[in-house]
C-alpha cells in the first residue's frame, strides 16, 4: 500500500507541475465546466418553471442530484478520464510493455498516470450545489454527509468499471474510440434521475448497463432511501462488472502483441 501511495504522490506532483505551466488551459477548463454546469441547471430551471414535480422529484431534489452528478464526474475526470482516452494508444503502440514489467499492477499506471487536477475545483462546485439545496430537498445533513462521500466513492468506482468495459475492446478491435463514443452517448442517460424514464429503460440503465448507479440511484438513496432488494441488486451489479472487466482484461492480455513482437 505504501508503494502505491508513493506512486500517487509522484503522479499528482508531476501533473500539478504541468497544470501550472499551462495556466491558460487551466483557466479555460474551469470556465468551460462552469458553463456546462450552468447549461444543465438552466434546462431544469425551464422544466420546473412549468411544473412543480417530475416523476416525484422536486426542483430542489433535482438540483441536489445535479450537484452529486457534477461532483462524481469531477472525481472520475480528475483521476481517470485522460488515461481512458490514451488507453487505445497504449495498447496499439506497444507502450503497455513498459507497464507490464513495473513492480505495480499495470492497470494502476495505465488508468492513473495522467490526472487532471483542474477538475477537482468542479467537485467543489458540485458539493456547493448539494449543500445549497440539501435542506430544501429533504436531505437531513449532519453525519449523513459521510454517507454522501461513501456514495461518491461507489459512483466513481462504478463509472470507472463501466468506462473500462467500453475501452478494453481495443485488444480485439485495435481502435476503441468509436466504442468509447458510444459510452458517452449512453452516459447522457445518467444525467437525469432514473425515475424520469419509462420502466423498461429504467430497468436497463439500472441492471443491464448500470448508468443509473453512478449518480441517480445513490442520490435516491440519500433522499428517499433504498429497499433491501435494491441494495442487494447494486452489490451484485458491482461484483458482476468487476468480474467481467477482470476476465476481459486477462483475455485481452493473451491477445496483446507487444512492440517487440
Amino acid at each position: 500500500m505504501r508503494k502505491y501511495l508513493h506512486c500517487l504522490k509522484v503522479i499528482f506532483k508531476n501533473n500539478w507541475t504541468r497544470e501550472v505551466i499551462y495556466r491558460s488551459n487551466f483557466l479555460s477548463m474551469i470556465i468551460i465546466e462552469i458553463i456546462r454546469l450552468g447549461v444543465t441547471l438552466s434546462i431544469f430551471e425551464i422544466i420546473y418553471s412549468h411544473v412543480d414535480q417530475v416523476a416525484g422529484w422536486t426542483k430542489a431534489q433535482t438540483y441536489f442530484f445535479t450537484g452529486f452528478l457534477f461532483t462524481n464526474n469531477a472525481i472520475f475526470t480528475t483521476l481517470f478520464s485522460r488515461n481512458f482516452w490514451n488507453f487505445s494508444y497504449l495498447v496499439n503502440r506497444g507502450d503497455l510493455d513498459s507497464l507490464l514489467i513495473k513492480p505495480v499492477h499495470p492497470l494502476f499506471l495505465a488508468l492513473l498516470s495522467k490526472v487532471n487536477i483542474t477538475m477537482l475545483l468542479n467537485a467543489i462546485f458540485g458539493f456547493w450545489i448539494m449543500k445549497t439545496y440539501a435542506e430544501a430537498s429533504g436531505f437531513i445533513g449532519g453525519w449523513r454527509w459521510l454517507e454522501v462521500i461513501g456514495w461518491l466513492i461507489f459512483g466513481s468506482v462504478l463509472q470507472t468499471l463501466l468506462r473500462f468495459f467500453f475501452s478494453v475492446w481495443v485488444f480485439w478491435t485495435e481502435r476503441s474510440n468509436s466504442i468509447s463514443r458510444l459510452y458517452f452517448k449512453l452516459y447522457e442517460l445518467a444525467s437525469k434521475p432514473d425515475s424520469f424514464y419509462p420502466s423498461t429503460l429504467r430497468f436497463t440503465i439500472t441492471l443491464i448497463i448500470p448508468l443509473a448507479l453512478i449518480s441517480a440511484v445513490p442520490t435516491r438513496a440519500l433522499l428517499f432511501g433504498l429497499t433491501l432488494t435494491e441494495q442487494i441488486q447494486m452489490g451484485l451489479v458491482l461484483l458482476a462488472l468487476m468480474y467481467i472487466d477482470k476476465k476481459l482484461w486477462n483475455k485481452g492480455l493473451q491477445r496483446y502483441q507487444s512492440a517487440s513482437s
